[in-house]
């Protein structure tokens, strides 16, 4: 499909109302592991206390329904559970990253569809090609704006995971191109978050604010609710409106998947992505048997801006913490691993890891055209004088490095043992089934007692 710069969503638009569930079948696996991982994630976030305050004001201000909010015995309209659980996917910063789209992508595509499921009886096959086409549809709107759009200070996530998770929402609804395209305008409308909050409770609820915003789009779309197609170009548009300089690409549209080709960043570390390249550097010093005490200083060279978002060296809360590089970093070298009780409790900036801390730095550089995917460099001074230099570009969880089964295993346990919802663990083996139910809201929900096991025709 060539690219039309008169009218690159209306051309968007058609290409998402042709897909069908078999043009993505062999994409489904891939879509049911990023809904296994983000479902462990909400499980862990569940009792946060940005989580506690949504669920509140959701209750209040959204009113019941039948969608469930994920670890606790509570029901709500579609808009009201997304709101909560994409909250709770976001609210740890262990949901997976989608590159193309500089967003958190499943963490409110996942939540916003499965909340639709509870209204309508729609296919396992349905639900994932829905995800599938998401993340598309989040990759080619962050083409037209981003880096500079993220550079500028916009929180992606809750711009065009806004944008491209009320098309998906749209299309698992069944509705035509121009519905898609009015599903998309309106999300637009609502499309909004800075990188301010990082650090804060609002950051995880930019998460949730996409996910119910992208369900109430879709619903208005399907109801019948007008807007302009054509919202990402002219003067008023999202382009101009929120900083960007480019086309959108609507090259490969249905022969290249951004799920297959670029895939997605799965989290071994519950903090922000940011951080990873030097944290799985910070594992192979432990692994080489590097003491923390015979340390004497580490900077870590990487793109300025990612180092941007690691900005607090001496963080006092685990929000704090998990928008940190020395942190982490020294925890991980202490104590050999990472898990989310690291980022629980007080005392971040404290014995066993602040002296450590102190000798962690970050050192931003311009990447060029590499962007965010350019290596990072770890240099690594010891007190005897030795210096390790550690060059990370691939990072494991993402590309050609996925987490290995037992990995994944690991993260589940860790999500579910932290939340003390280890009685959710059928959930994760139901997941496997996803694509061959013919309920998709059965088989996601914490209730089901098996009813849902069978094929789809």
């Amino acid at each position: 499909m060539q690219q039309t710069e008169s009218e690159p969503v209306m051309m968007l638009s058609r290409w998402a109302a042709g897909v069908t569930p078999a043009d993505t079948g062999s994409l489904m696996p891939r879509a049911a592991e990023a809904f296994a991982d983000t479902l462990a994630c909400m499980h862990a976030g569940c009792d946060d206390a940005a989580v506690l305050a949504a669920l509140t004001a959701a209750r209040a201000a959204e009113g019941p329904g039948r969608a469930p909010v994920y670890g606790h015995d509570v029901t709500l309209s579609p808009a009201g559970a997304a709101l909560v659980n994409a909250t709770a996917a976001h609210a740890l910063d262990y949901d997976d990253n989608f590159a193309p789209g500089i967003t958190h992508a499943s963490a409110v595509l996942v939540p916003a569809l499965s909340a639709l499921c509870s209204t309508r009886t729609i296919s396992g096959a349905r639900l994932l090609s829905a995800y599938t086409v998401g993340l598309e549809l989040h990759a080619r709107i962050s083409s037209a704006v981003n880096p500079d759009h993220y550079g500028k200070g916009w929180h992606a996530t809750s711009t065009v995971g806004t944008i491209g998770t009320a098309g998906a929402a749209a299309w698992l609804l069944g509705l035509d191109a121009y519905g898609i395209a009015r599903a998309m305008s309106l999300g637009f409308s609502q499309a909004a978050g800075s990188k301010l909050q990082f650090g804060s409770d609002a950051k995880p609820l930019h998460a949730g604010l996409a996910a119910r915003a992208a369900v109430l789009s879709a619903l208005l779309a399907e109801a019948g609710l007008g807007a302009q197609p054509e919202f990402m170009t002219g003067p008023w548009g999202f382009v101009s409106l929120y900083g960007g300089t480019a086309s959108m690409d609507l090259g490969g549209l249905g022969s290249r998947w951004a799920l297959a080709a670029d895939g997605l960043m799965v989290k071994r570390f519950p903090c922000c992505a940011a951080s990873h390249k030097a944290l799985d550097a910070a594992e192979i010093l432990h692994q080489q048997g590097i003491a923390p005490d015979h340390i004497a200083q580490i900077a870590v060279h990487m793109p300025e801006l990612l180092a941007r978002n690691l900005r607090f060296d001496t963080p006092v809360t685990g929000a704090e913490g998990r928008f940190s590089l020395s942190y982490p970093m020294a925890a991980l070298l202490t104590d050999g691993e990472l898990t989310l009780r690291h980022f629980s409790g007080e005392g971040f900036a404290t014995a066993p890891y602040a002296a450590l801390m102190q000798k962690i730095r970050r050192i931003p550089f311009d990447p060029g055209s590499a962007g965010v995917h350019a290596p990072y460099r770890i240099e690594v001074s010891l007190t005897s004088g030795k210096t390790i230099s550690i060059i990370r570009g691939q990072l494991c969880g993402a590309g050609d490095l996925p987490l290995s089964a037992a990995q994944m295993g690991a993260k589940i346990h860790d999500c579910l043992a932290y939340s003390g919802r280890q009685d959710a663990a059928g959930l994760f083996t139901r997941i496997a089934g996803l694509a061959g139910s013919v309920d998709a809201g059965a088989l996601l929900s914490p209730e089901t007692s098996g009813s849902w096991v069978q094929a789809a025709t």
